[in-house]
């Protein structure tokens, strides 16, 4: 192999690639909803909550803060993943001829289970704070994540 054909095979790999994630990125802006903004407010006020409790409690350390920093960045893998298994089924579905459109059911379902477990864990440092929460909020959140629950469930079954 000469070097104009590595340079041309590498050439060809990059542009591969950057088409690739464009593509991605293209799919991923346009399964962009509330639900994407809402999860976001909830991870943000579950991570100031949670760091005001271990304050409050005495019990905060750098480390601990920054693995849960880190936890809560891996949401946005999770929350991509059911996002390109929506884009997977979808263009494989179209590649031989059937319609497999998820409508971004994988993505939703994920959104909607950290909303609730986020929900929940915000609602459970507000009441450790002693701060007077509604019944009704902690019903709400215990509803979204067991509605995503079943959701899951019912492809498990299937």
């Amino acid at each position: 192999m000469n070097n104009n054909t590595a340079i041309t095979m590498a050439a060809v790999a990059t542009k591969s690639v950057i088409g690739t994630l464009a593509y991605v990125a293209g799919y991923i802006k346009g399964s962009f909803n509330e639900l994407l903004v809402i999860l976001a407010i909830f991870i943000v006020c579950d991570y100031v909550t949670g760091t005001v409790l271990a304050l409050a409690r005495g019990e905060f350390s750098v480390r601990k803060g920054l693995i849960g920093a880190v936890k809560k960045l891996f949401y946005i893998c999770l929350v991509l993943m059911g996002f390109l298994i929506d884009m997977f089924v979808t263009n494989t579905g179209a590649r031989i001829g059937l319609e497999l459109a998820t409508n971004g059911a994988f993505g939703m379902a994920i959104n909607c289970y950290l909303i609730g477990t986020e929900g929940l864990s915000v609602i459970e440092s507000l009441v450790a704070l002693g701060l007077p929460v509604p019944a009704f909020m902690k019903k709400a959140m215990g509803i979204i994540k067991e509605a995503s629950e079943k959701m899951d469930m019912k492809g498990k079954d299937e």
